[in-house]
């Protein structure tokens, strides 16, 4: 044990030391890089070494180096792409992607953590961003979509950004899983950005299996049904379709403000195709954002006679089924006060996971079996 006298002297000894080490380091200025470019070379020239050991060695030299320093990051990426092919030496080239990758995948998370988690970080830096964004907002939910979307899928960004590539697969959405939301977003970015004048083929399929409950994207995630029904809603926005298709799409992934609007256009409009009127009701009703006004609207179209649907039963009896306004508008009122309307004459109801009934479900075969039921409110 050292005696107390000779403790004294080493502590003083060790701080006196430290303090002029110090003082020497910081009054010499730090240099970004220490390796010259030739030794840079020997290590990566060493990635093709006989010794197992000398290559793990000039490997993980290599990637510390391109850790520490951003310079020399980028220094050691130039000499890891000077790769010609054919290669000369087949190990050196292998070795070289190899650690190309590593680098490049490591830049690609740290820039996906800043992306994700640094609010100061607008993203424009990463191929396609503000593309989707357009269409998807700039919020945290939509960031985690469009990470989820381009993670280790770097031609998805490209995709997004307009930069020719093959869009065969976004083409063919019937082969999408259902609850793959990250790829249903980028298709409907992608059509978000078309700007159509006219309806295609492809925004038919896509609005067929947007429209029909059985199909078409279906999210499980609090945050990937905010971004959907964002994306959703900036497609139909611009797409040249029909505004009973946008009722109907606009319901089931809640876009209630696009939905609404519409529905005070057409309802607001008596010279409104039935059809629409009809759709328009239901959604109305459905989304129920203002109980007095479309109580009114019901109201005003209980004695509209015009038709808007007919439909031929394929089973005996194949009896002929007209839907009038006004036999909708009796559905509705019933079912708003609690009544079932089975119970009042409305034998052919069909129920619908979207507007609640079948549009084409609330007529009748024959003009005395409407007059019962509209005798019975």
């Amino acid at each position: 044990m050292c005696r107390p006298d000779a403790r004294f002297f080493w502590l003083f000894t060790l701080t006196l030391t430290a303090l002029i080490t110090g003082r020497v380091h910081s009054q010499t200025p730090a240099s970004p890089q220490t390796e010259s470019p030739v030794e840079l070379e020997a290590l990566v020239a060493g990635l093709a070494a006989d010794s197992f050991s000398t290559r793990g060695r000039s490997e993980t030299r290599l990637l510390a180096m391109a850790i520490r320093s951003e310079l020399l990051a980028e220094q050691i990426k130039a000499l890891l792409r000077a790769n010609p092919f054919p290669p000369p030496d087949l190990e050196l080239y292998l070795s070289k992607q190899r650690l190309l990758s590593r680098l490049e995948m490591r830049e690609h998370e740290i820039l996906m953590e800043r992306f994700l988690y640094d609010a100061s970080f607008d993203g424009r830096e990463l191929t396609g961003w503000e593309q989707f964004r357009d269409a998807a907002g700039g919020g945290h939910d939509a960031r985690l979509m469009f990470a989820a979307a381009v993670q280790d899928r770097p031609e998805i960004g490209r995709l997004l950004a307009g930069v020719a590539t093959d869009a065969t697969r976004w083409a063919e959405i019937e082969t999408l899983d259902r609850h793959d939301i990250a790829s249903w977003s980028v298709v409907l970015s992608l059509a978000s950005a078309r700007k159509l004048k006219t309806t295609d083929g492809a925004t038919l399929r896509l609005v067929a299996h947007l429209s029909n409950p059985g199909s078409g994207p279906e999210a499980l995630r609090d945050h990937e049904r905010r971004v959907l029904s964002r994306l959703v809603s900036s497609f139909l926005t611009d797409a040249p379709i029909d505004l009973r298709d946008r009722l109907v799409i606009g319901l089931r992934y809640d876009c209630g403000q696009l939905v609404e609007s519409d529905c005070r256009r057409v309802l607001n409009d008596p010279a409104e195709s039935p059809s629409r009127i009809v759709t328009a009701l239901l959604a109305a009703s459905k989304l129920n954002f203002a109980t007095a006004e479309i109580d009114a609207w019901i109201a005003s179209f209980s004695a509209d006679t015009r038709i808007s649907h007919v439909w031929r039963s394929m089973v005996p009896p194949k009896t002929t089924h007209r839907t009038q306004v006004r036999d909708v508008a009796l559905a509705l009122a019933l079912h708003r006060e609690g009544i079932d309307p089975r119970t009042r004459g409305f034998g052919a109801l069909v129920a619908d996971p979207i507007l609640v009934f079948r549009p084409y479900s609330l007529g009748f075969e024959s003009e005395s079996t409407r007059q019962r039921a509209h005798a019975n409110r």
